[in-house]
């Protein structure tokens, strides 16, 4: 029954969190016909709160492995909620800016923590499928709350919509919280393997970092842009959202399928596996502008998007066994986050420059490749010393 609740409460903080993130691509339109900031400005708004998040994720880390799941995320997911509700009454550059930090930045900082290293105590055999199941709970979030932030934002304008959504999430996050708990040492599924494990060696750790850095540079400039790109190519805001609820639903699949990989391939295999498509879909934003070849291209991004989240986690106890995996998810999630500020602020100033994003895609194209390459000289088994 434990279990369950763990994968239940996982569930329901990935997709909110996420979901409600994926909002700020639709938001971002808003904010630009409605005060004039340049998306430079609004990007850097956003990467705000991403650097937040990634300073504040090596102490949740920690602070997760010492005081368990539940008080954590409730305290965080209830900020996070908070953060919202004070977006609506929100009409200068420096209350979103104190929001992304201090609110939607902590949040942030210990959902994917949290949770992930939660289901890792739990699940040993089964961990890889399990975060995957966990982790769609991502990908609804991705596909429902951007679709319905537009319709709200159509009905009743964008600021009721943030207010009612941000209670909704107090609410949610705070129940999901509560289903979180962490094992007994005789009730975990854990390989005996994995407590002879300690940290890997620093060549481990730098090589794990530079891929997050690079995959988060890449995703998180499409989920803050991807939107605006979808309506300087004509869209509709409904239709651009929908660009967002595309990426989630082909996520859905890279979860289950990563995870499913995950358990019978390894790490390595599986991770190389899953950013491919990414570089893929990357190469081809690059070289068109057709609104027909982004439809197909997205669903490529989305697989490898939902397939990353699924084996980051698994890699990481794989490589670092389960004891202290809060500690060195907080670490590696750092340079993530490093990635997430620095991308979505960098395709802002070149759209802003040059009037379009094809240089930043080929940029991100250029990095994601680079992750493939690293990927390949992983080594399958972790050193045993202490970074």
């Amino acid at each position: 029954m434990k279990k369950t609740g763990v994968i239940l409460g996982s569930f329901i903080t990935q997709f909110i969190i996420v979901g409600m993130l994926f909002t700020y691509g639709v938001l971002m339109t808003e904010f630009e016909r409605d005060f004039g900031w340049s998306r430079t400005i609004l990007s850097t708004i956003g990467a705000a709160g991403w650097l937040a998040w990634g300073i504040l994720a090596i102490p949740g880390g920690y602070l997760n492995d010492k005081v368990g799941p539940r008080l954590l995320l409730g305290f965080n997911g209830l900020m996070f909620g908070i953060g919202f509700i004070l977006l609506s009454y929100s009409d200068e550059v420096w209350h979103l800016f104190v929001i992304f930090i201090f609110f939607i930045g902590l949040g942030l900082s210990t959902h994917d923590i949290s949770t992930l290293s939660t289901i890792a105590k739990w699940f040993g055999k089964r961990r890889g499928i399990m975060t995957s199941i966990a982790k769609i709970g991502t990908a609804f979030g991705q596909m429902l709350i951007p679709l319905l932030i537009a319709i709200l934002i159509i009905n009743l304008g964008w600021r009721s919509a943030t207010f009612y959504l941000g209670l909704a999430s107090c609410v949610g996050l705070v129940f999901g919280a509560f289903l979180m708990s962490l094992p007994n040492i005789n009730n975990t599924e854990r390989p005996a393997e994995d407590e002879l494990k300690g940290f890997s060696s620093n060549y481990q750790f730098w090589l794990l970092a530079a891929c997050q850095f690079f995959i988060f540079f890449a995703m998180f400039t499409t989920m803050t842009h991807i939107a605006p790109y979808g309506k300087d190519l004509g869209l509709s805001i409904e239709n651009s959202a929908l660009l967002l609820s595309i990426i989630g639903f082909s996520s859905i699949f890279g979860r289950l399928a990563i995870g499913f990989l995950a358990d019978r391939l390894g790490s390595k295999k599986t991770y190389i596996l899953c950013i491919i498509p990414m570089m893929i879909a990357f190469y081809g934003l690059a070289n068109s502008d057709s609104v027909l070849l982004l439809y197909f291209l997205l669903p490529l991004y989305g697989f490898s998007h939902g397939g990353h989240f699924t084996i980051v986690p698994f890699t990481i106890a794989e490589c670092f066994g389960v004891e202290r995996l809060g500690t060195v998810f907080g670490k590696i999630t750092f340079f993530g986050a490093m990635g997430s500020v620095t991308g979505p602020v960098f395709a802002g100033a070149i759209f802003d420059s040059i009037g379009d994003y094809n240089l930043a895609f080929h940029v991100i194209s250029f990095m994601v490749t680079i992750c493939v390459i690293l990927l390949f000289f992983m080594p399958k088994q972790s050193a045993k010393t202490i970074i």
